[in-house]
């Protein structure tokens, strides 16, 4: 990983409370299939408003938002 923290699996499971799939996230932020591979499993960190879409799209409210997006310690 190249810094990126996130929590993957509570990541992984808002999308599917909501019935979005990886295709639906990489439409809606541009990216191509492994670009939302390697975003969803930690490996490339989220840009602030590749957050920001992805709490719009997910309908996150702010603690879950933190929890996903800001799951590692901050230095």
């Amino acid at each position: 990983m190249d810094g990126a923290i996130i929590n993957s699996n509570l990541l992984k499971s808002q999308m599917v409370l909501r019935g979005v799939s990886a295709k639906d996230l990489a439409t809606v932020q541009g990216w191509s299939a492994s670009t939302v591979d390697r975003k969803i499993n930690g490996k490339t960190a989220f840009t602030a408003p590749e957050i920001q879409s992805c709490v719009t799209l997910l309908q996150l409210d702010s603690e879950t938002a933190s929890q996903i997006f800001f799951a590692g310690k901050v230095s």
